[in-house]
């Protein structure tokens, strides 16, 4: 089964297309947008992260990830590539077409998980500040 952070942020469960052929390029470069949510923003750069250390050497999504990470390309300019687009649209379609087998319960497992992860990468940013306005004081 696919692991859905492997390619999206959990929170992308939570407005998934109704059909994987729906996932147009537009909808793939909607998933990037973190709409300025650190929280969103740090799931997503840890989904690039497992992408650029877990893949295959010659997987386009690992060098898509590890060129994002390091800043030579954009996200959104990398989903517009054509073989990085190819090959997240493919794994992103083969994701909601196991999504859609899950039962009801199986999605509602798997859409309080990504509540879940969220709040758990927003209380890590909050303690984070927390810590270094601790170490500014001290």
């Amino acid at each position: 089964m696919v692991n859905f952070t492997d390619v999206i942020e959990p929170a992308t469960l939570l407005k998934a297309p109704s059909k994987p052929e729906e996932l147009s390029q537009g909808a793939i470069l909607d998933t990037f947008n973190t709409c300025g949510d650190r929280a969103r923003a740090r799931a997503l750069r840890k989904s690039l992260q497992r992408l650029a250390d877990g893949r295959a050497p010659d997987d386009p999504l690992r060098e898509m990830a590890r060129e994002v990470l390091s800043g030579r390309v954009g996200l959104r300019e990398a989903a517009r590539i054509p073989a990085y687009a190819e090959a997240l649209g493919e794994r992103m379609k083969q994701g909601w077409r196991e999504f859609d087998q899950l039962s009801p319960e199986e999605r509602k497992n798997q859409e309080a998980a990504a509540r879940t992860y969220l709040w758990e990468q927003k209380a890590e940013i909050d303690e984070e500040r927390r810590t270094r306005g601790r170490a500014h004081h001290d």
